[in-house]
């Protein structure tokens, strides 16, 4: 009900009746025009939410401040309102909108997290991103048994391997298999060797080529095994001699891809070509050094080798040539055996039943797990996901461990935007990350669960996943200030290098910056015109609008789900208007808070501006001069190769649509582990008439 009738008391009086009557007519004016400005506010909050699923911000923001304009108390509309700010950098006010609804009672838990997330990234809390310089406690968030009611899934595991899309690869060393398993835990793949089978494998390193080396133990060999699972080959063999090997267990490898296995039974490492021939070997006594004893676990990291010996309770250190450099953390440890880089300049040791990270250069060594005596951990990396993944091969147990600090933080979701115009397949496009930021890779229909209005609307469908491929959305800005027009060749190499490597792995236009920024190439057109609509002519040349261009090229992939960027071709010289109708603030806002990365090509050498580099630092871009040896392809690899946590969602709505007037509210909830995290939005079907 819009109003009521307030009854002052039980006694009335007698009115004249053309005064009564005039009453009346008042008052259902007075009605009719409080329906009309609802009716306005709803209209408009309509076309605000619509607009901002499609990408079209500014629309967006104007038609939600015309809804607030008929009606001010409509709690969703200052909702949608603090969304549309946000996403386009006005941290300030989008924090106001959602302030107002915490004072007036509406606030949830999912608008307190975008609170608390809007007041982080602007410095407005104690806490700040990024690691801490110490490691902290770690703690189990999950724990996958190898044997589950009669089912085997793995026993004796061994070392574990993570992928860069959230699976690992785990050598089970009683069963002679790799298993390849999902973020939760769950057995994906089995690879069992072919028809010679795996003897007693140990360890499992994935290749640049997509190729597994796997050692095995009871076969004194490398097995070699392709993408698809079988096994292709196989060198070392049983021996003392050189490239022959005496119970191989840990692999790593180095920058240029040689292969390091320790030979235990040899008390030796062995260096071997990723072809599988033979380099040299180290480790034995030399001067000083009284050679290995018991080595087990490898690593490798700054161009060191990283050995852990368990018979002499240190770390040993050798080169890449295998010339002895010193010792880490002699008798601080009891029986050291998996290695593996943890940050830079920190290594992981699993040592009997207790796991630490070992800091390189000041030798500390820092306890972050302590299990039960009768655990035995020999495997122990972190994955992508940033848990550390252990196997206890004493138990039959992996184990997930995470900063105690996580359980408590959960997971961030974020609905970026839905499309329900084919009502009532909805699809809804989301990116999930952790407290820090990093996306969480690996995800599937398990880890996802959507309501509407509180109401499930089933399992929802995963049709893409951000970490499944390599697509990237690029829009490129050719700057137009009057001093780039003196290079027109470094802006065309720059232009064709770009577009001729983003166009195999995605989409690409190119914007000009000039005084009315114009997107002049689309991805339908040619390198050759690409490259011929970044240089222009002379008269193209003079004021640069250089904010409503990155405006304007962020618009182009605001709605694309992967890899978003903008690449500016620019000397690095800037007007003192470069950023007069939007602040820097709020375009590294915009930016940053649509997954855009900023990246910059400059045409002169040793030629930078403030301005632009801090909006490359704020987004997670680089900087490069267009010459470099390595070519501008090399940008576009990092861009492909960046982890992707964004999700498209597929579902069948439970709700009507009302011919596309009514709001149907949407919860969703992600779970990985012992977190979880949600956000809640909604949308409007199509209208029909």
């Amino acid at each position: 009900m819009i109003g009521h009738y307030k009854h002052a008391g039980s006694s009335f009086t007698l009115l004249p009746i053309a005064v009564v009557l005039f009453a009346v007519v008042a008052a259902g004016v007075h009605a009719q025009q409080v329906d009309m400005n609802q009716l306005a506010a709803r209209d408009e909050l309509r076309w605000g939410v619509t607009s901002y699923h499609a990408g079209n911000l500014n629309q967006s923001i104007v038609s939600l401040n015309r809804s607030l304009a008929f009606d001010s108390s409509l709690s969703l509309t200052r909702h949608w309102l603090g969304r549309a700010y946000y996403a386009s950098g006005f941290e300030e006010a989008a924090l106001s909108e959602w302030q107002w609804l915490v004072d007036q009672g509406f606030g949830t838990a999912a608008l307190g997290s975008w609170i608390d997330r809007t007041e982080l990234q602007r410095g407005l809390t104690p806490e700040r991103l990024g690691e801490e310089l110490t490691p902290g406690r770690l703690v189990t968030m999950a724990e996958v048994p190898g044997v589950q009611g009669d089912v085997t899934i793995f026993r004796r595991p061994a070392m574990i391997r993570p992928r860069n899309d959230g699976y690992f690869y785990v050598a089970s060393f009683a069963t002679h298999q790799i298993l390849l398993m999902d973020p939760n835990g769950v057995r994906k793949q089995s690879i069992d060797g072919g028809l010679e089978g795996f003897d007693r494998p140990f360890d499992v390193l994935l290749l640049d080529t997509g190729e597994l080396l796997v050692s095995e133990f009871g076969a004194d060999r490398i097995a070699r095994i392709s993408p698809g699972g079988f096994k292709t080959g196989s060198f070392g063999g049983t021996g003392l001699g050189d490239g022959r090997l005496l119970g191989p267990q840990y692999l790593t490898s180095d920058d240029e891809g040689y292969l390091y296995v320790s030979d235990y039974g040899n008390q030796r490492i062995v260096k071997f070509s990723t072809d599988g021939e033979f380099v040299l070997s180290f480790g034995e006594p030399v001067g000083q050094f009284s050679g290995l004893r018991e080595p087990t676990g490898l690593a490798h990291h700054a161009g060191r080798i990283y050995v852990s010996d368990a018979r002499r309770n240190e770390i040993l250190v050798f080169d890449e040539s295998g010339n002895y450099i010193g010792s880490l953390a002699s008798g601080q440890v009891d029986k050291p055996e998996a290695l593996s880089v943890y940050r830079d300049g920190i290594l992981l040791v699993a040592d009997a039943n207790r796991l630490y990270a070992l800091e390189i250069e000041s030798e500390r060594l820092n306890l972050l797990a302590e299990l039960a005596p009768q655990h035995r951990l020999i495997g122990a990396i972190a994955d992508a996901n940033g848990n550390v993944l252990v196997s206890d091969f004493q138990s039959d147990l992996l184990l997930f461990l995470a900063p105690s600090e996580e359980l408590y933080t959960g997971l961030t979701v974020e609905v970026d935007h839905v499309i329900a115009s084919d009502h009532p397949e909805i699809f809804v496009a989301v990116s999930v990350t952790d407290r820090k930021g990093n996306p969480l890779l690996g995800l599937d229909s398990a880890n996802f669960r959507i309501t509407e209005d509180r109401f499930p609307v089933g399992e929802a469908t995963v049709a893409y996943a951000g970490y499944r491929t390599g697509e990237i959305a690029v829009a490129v800005i050719a700057d137009r200030t009057v001093a780039m027009a003196s290079d027109p060749a470094a802006v065309q190499q720059a232009a064709l290098e770009l577009s001729g490597a983003i166009t195999p792995v995605g989409k690409r236009w190119l914007v000009t910056a000039g005084e009315d920024p114009l997107v002049e190439a689309s991805p339908e057109d040619g390198v050759l015109a690409f490259a011929e609509a970044a240089v222009g002519t002379v008269a193209d040349y003079g004021r640069s609008s250089l904010d409503l261009a990155i405006r304007l090229a962020g618009h182009q992939v605001l709605r694309e789900l992967d890899r978003r960027s903008v690449i500016l071709i620019t000397d690095g010289t800037l007007p003192p208007t470069a950023f007069e109708n939007y602040g820097l603030i709020e375009t590294a806002g915009f930016l940053r808070n649509n997954h855009i990365t900023f990246n910059v090509v400059y045409t002169q050498r040793n030629h930078s501006a403030d301005e632009i580099e801090y909006l490359v630092e704020a987004t997670g871009g680089q900087s490069v001069f267009v010459f470099q040896p390595a070519g501008l392809g090399a940008v576009i690899d990092e861009l492909v190769a960046k982890p992707s946590g964004t999700y498209l969602l597929s579902y069948t709505s439970v709700h009507h649509t009302d011919f596309g007037r009514r709001y149907i509210p949407l919860e969703v909830e992600a779970y990985l582990l012992r977190r979880s995290g949600r956000d809640e939005a909604g949308y409007y079907g199509p209208l029909e008439f």
